[in-house]
């Protein structure tokens, strides 16, 4: 699956004494091309290997995962494998 960079969204880590942190920027006019039917933007940052243009260490991606998709590669994997949701009493280990 290609990535989707999310275009209109900065990120920069901030070392403090307390910790790091993150000083994110969303562009909202541009988020909305990416928004699901609820209006949610499932996205997820990761750390570049260098710094950008403007000092950005981490990007963002769209996350496409939907649980039904899951779902049906599971369900598809378990059926093939002769029922493997069946347990008995005896397989319960108290």
């Amino acid at each position: 699956m290609a990535k989707t960079y999310i275009d209109g969204t900065t990120c920069k880590a901030v070392n403090w004494q307390f910790g790091e942190f993150f000083n994110m920027s969303f562009n909202i006019e541009k988020l909305q091309q990416y928004a699901n039917e609820k209006w949610y933007i499932n996205m997820t940052m990761s750390k570049r290997k260098e710094p950008g243009q403007y000092g950005d260490t981490h990007y963002f991606v769209l996350n496409e995962w939907t649980p039904s998709e899951w779902w049906t590669n599971n369900n598809q994997q378990n059926n093939s494998s002769n029922n493997s949701w069946d347990i008995s009493v005896e397989d319960i280990p108290f």
